[in-house]
Parts: C-alpha cells; sequence; structure tokens
C-alpha cells in the first residue's frame, strides 16, 4: 500500500501543469472558489471591454487571498483535484477571478484526468494571451488573462477535437457563472491597410461596443507584430469590432469598411504595401457573404480599376501587443497619425455621417 501510494505522489508531481512548485496552502483558495460557485448567478458578461486592468503589487494583495495572489501573480500552481472547479458540470461562464473576462464557456470543459480544470478552447478572441515559460527546465506555453495578465496555466497539445488543445488551469485563478447572461453583441472581422486607422474609424460608429487591433488570415499560431510584417505569415493586420446588431447592422458595418478605404489598391493602402496591408472582408456565414459581394457589386461602377477586396470564411483572430491597441486615440501627435489615420478617418466620417456615434 505504501509503495501504491509513493507512485501516486510521484505522479501528481510530475504532472505537465506542475509550475513552480505548490502553492503555500490552497485549501482557503479552494473554499473561496466554491463560495464563488455558489454566489454568483445569472450575472452578465460582458466581453465589449477596451481598458485593460493595471495594480501595482500592492493593489493586488489587498484585494486577492494570498494563495491567489501566489498563482495568479507570482505564477504559482495549486494541487491537483484540490479545486472544486475540476467536478463542475454546471453550465455557465468561468470568468477571470481578479478582473471579470470571460475566459471560457462550460461546453468547452472537458475531464483531462490531470487534476486541474480543462478546455479546449477560450471564450472569446480576447480571453487570453500566450507567452513562452522556461521555468522547470522545460519549454510551454503559458497562458494568462488577456485583461489583467493573471497567470492562469499552461496549454499542451493533446485536447480532444476540434481545437486539439487542452488549457489546463488553476480553478483558483477562475470564478464560475452558472446561468450566464450572455450579452447579445456580434462580430465582425476586416482588413484594410494600417489597422491603426481602421480601428479608429469603427471606433466612431453608432452600436459599435469595442474594437481591437490584431492579425488574421494567415496560418501562424499567436503571431508578432515583427513576423507579420515581414509578410511570411499569411497574415493581414485586422481589427474585430464587436456591435450591436440592433443599433447597426452587418451591412453599415460593410459600407463603413469600404469608405474606410481605396478598395481597388492592391495588397496596401496609402503608403503601406504588402500582402500583410491586403483588404480582407470575412464572412461568418452565407447571408453575410451575400451581403458583401452585393455591396461590391454595388460599388464598382464608381471605379475605373477592380475591386481588390478578398471576400473570404472567417478567420482565427490574433489579439495584437498592447501598444497597438488605440493607437490612433494615445498616439495623436505621431506623424503617420496626423498625415494618414486621421485623413483617412475623415474621408470615411464623410462619406458616412449617418452612421457615426452623436458628437462626431
Amino acid at each position: 500500500m505504501n509503495n501504491w501510494l509513493l507512485i501516486l505522489m510521484l505522479l501528481a508531481n510530475m504532472s505537465q501543469c506542475s509550475e513552480n512548485g505548490s502553492a503555500p496552502n490552497t485549501s482557503d483558495a479552494a473554499m473561496a472558489a466554491h463560495e464563488h460557485f455558489d454566489e454568483i448567478v445569472n450575472s452578465d458578461i460582458d466581453t465589449s471591454w477596451t481598458e485593460k486592468v493595471v495594480k501595482s503589487k500592492a493593489e493586488w494583495k489587498k484585494i486577492l487571498t494570498a494563495d491567489q495572489y501566489y498563482i495568479t501573480r507570482e505564477q504559482g500552481t495549486e494541487r491537483p483535484f484540490s479545486s472544486p472547479l475540476n467536478d463542475n458540470h454546471d453550465k455557465g461562464v468561468f470568468i477571470c477571478l481578479s478582473c471579470k473576462n470571460p475566459l471560457f464557456s462550460s461546453e468547452t470543459k472537458f475531464n483531462s484526468g490531470t487534476g486541474w480544470p480543462s478546455f479546449y478552447a477560450p471564450f472569446y478572441s480576447r480571453s487570453l494571451q500566450v507567452s513562452m515559460d522556461n521555468s522547470q527546465g522545460m519549454v510551454r506555453d503559458e497562458i494568462s488573462c488577456a485583461r489583467c495578465d493573471a497567470h492562469l496555466g499552461h496549454v499542451f497539445n493533446d485536447g480532444p477535437k476540434p481545437t486539439g488543445l487542452r488549457y489546463c488551469m488553476d480553478g483558483v485563478a477562475l470564478q464560475f457563472v452558472k446561468n450566464a447572461v450572455i450579452q447579445t453583441n456580434s462580430k465582425a472581422l476586416f482588413a484594410a491597410g494600417c489597422f491603426w486607422c481602421l480601428e479608429a474609424v469603427f471606433e466612431n460608429i453608432k452600436g459599435v461596443k469595442s474594437v481591437v487591433s490584431g492579425y488574421a488570415g494567415g496560418t501562424e499560431k499567436n503571431p508578432t507584430y515583427e513576423q507579420v510584417g515581414s509578410g511570411i505569415t499569411g497574415h493581414a493586420e485586422a481589427v474585430e469590432v464587436v456591435y450591436d446588431p440592433s443599433q447597426v447592422s452587418f451591412k453599415d458595418l460593410v459600407r463603413v469598411f469600404f469608405a474606410a478605404q481605396d478598395p481597388t489598391q492592391v495588397n496596401g493602402q496609402g503608403p503601406d504595401h504588402g500582402t500583410q496591408y491586403r483588404t480582407i472582408a470575412f464572412y461568418r456565414n452565407s447571408e453575410e457573404k451575400k451581403i458583401i459581394e452585393d455591396y461590391i457589386a454595388s460599388i464598382k461602377s464608381q471605379y475605373s480599376k477592380p475591386i481588390a477586396a478578398q471576400v473570404v470564411p472567417i478567420a482565427t483572430f490574433w489579439l495584437a501587443e498592447d501598444y497597438h491597441q488605440d493607437y490612433v486615440k494615445h498616439h495623436p501627435e505621431n506623424p503617420y497619425v496626423q498625415h494618414e489615420s486621421i485623413p483617412r478617418m475623415n474621408r470615411a466620417f464623410a462619406a458616412v455621417k449617418d452612421l457615426l456615434k452623436k458628437g462626431m
């Protein structure tokens, strides 16, 4: 019996999800997680945030328990099978303990047998961020919250279909929202030259809740700005638009999209050239595809050259680095912003005055 117990202990310690040693004491954190599971019911899930949550170490220590701080801010780990969320099978949404950013749906949760809550896909494109972890003599992909940078766990390539991924999470870093009410916003994905310009245009359209810059259309996973800029990834600079379809339609967004560019320029916009600046209108279904194609047909007679926009099925959207987000708003003095972004915005606004937010 003692030998079997020793083997089981060794196996637990050798698990892939093991991070920087064991947490000092996860019993309190596990109980806190269970309390959160019971208390958070019928809450709205908000995916429209635009600002990151940034706090000092002292500020985080004031609002987190010692175990929560150790795991989320010092890249610690909880003991396997210590979190009640590992065996939670209710329907709902798992959110970040630190900032309430939605991370995973219960629909993507599965039993990995590791003792940590496991999922095969994030809740949406701005749930998570991936970085390299070289600790413990191995190279792993660390997962953290895209909104507040809280450490959550790691991702491995041994999960179930359709993604083949296993997001191995620390339950202490999560809260569970039972019977979550998902806000009924829709998403659209567009690419047309520099994402700084396109982001600034869409942010001023009524019904648009948020716009984020990123990359889409290529094959490289989690690409960097430098990689995309080299032209070797196949990705284009793109923006993901979250909007309320009761206030603005996809057809309206397509109109804005074409007003914010020269639709005949191939592989570029203005001074920006290369496939990473090509124009792409992504569609999620046949209805959206028809809307795009019909709009192109309606405007092509206005130009002497063919419309260069690609019309392709929706692709994985990879969030760009923080310094690219809201770039025009944060850097109005930048020469590129003054000579390219702002004039491009003004041309677009003049063409879609009826769709602008009040005050514009």
